[in-house]
């Protein structure tokens, strides 16, 4: 079921224009929330009924993967510290452990049963707010929780929140282009 999904976003993916995704992401990085909509709406059409929680969520966490790719935005990707998984980590790994104010982790939470990463976040981020959740639907949590349908934080709007926290915590993924 996991390989379908990829197989939809990719070939999505592939259908719209890799490139033309990167290079419109990279010139402006506000088209990252409409590429993120349309090739969401492109697969939910795709995938009908499959598209329970845990699929929207392996969904989620594949388009977030290849969108912090395309836009140049550093992360580390499944990575576990102090016996705590940790499913993104931005900017490294190396942040997290010497400055974590200055690091974000995003968990995502494909079912009930993940609810415990959140735990795995915290344990290791001092930095409540520096933990934000990606989930199919709202969740009750006390962190900033990204899925589709929220108003306040919307899953299209996470790589334009992402790289905002980076400009803010002096860690911007685009400086080399930009020769800052």
């Amino acid at each position: 079921m996991t390989a379908d999904i990829k197989d939809i976003l990719y070939s999505t993916i592939d259908r719209i224009g890799k490139e033309k995704i990167r290079m419109e992401v990279i010139g402006e990085i506000e088209r990252s929330e409409q590429s993120c909509n349309e090739i969401l709406e492109k697969c939910k059409s795709r995938m009908g009924d499959q598209l329970d929680d845990e699929s929207f969520g392996t969904l989620c966490e594949a388009l977030l993967h290849f969108m912090l790719t395309a836009s140049l935005l550093p992360s580390e990707r499944k990575v576990n510290w102090k016996g705590a998984e940790l499913d993104l980590v931005v900017p490294s790994l190396k942040m997290l452990s010497k400055s974590p104010e200055k690091a974000l982790i995003i968990q995502i939470i494909k079912r009930n049963a993940e609810l415990t990463k959140i735990k795995h976040a915290q344990s290791v981020q001092p930095h409540n707010g520096n933990i934000w959740i990606v989930s199919a639907k709202r969740l009750e949590v006390n962190h900033k929780n990204y899925y589709l349908g929220s108003i306040q934080f919307p899953y299209s709007r996470i790589i334009l929140d992402i790289n905002a926290f980076l400009a803010c915590k002096g860690d911007r993924g685009l400086k080399l282009l930009h020769g800052q």
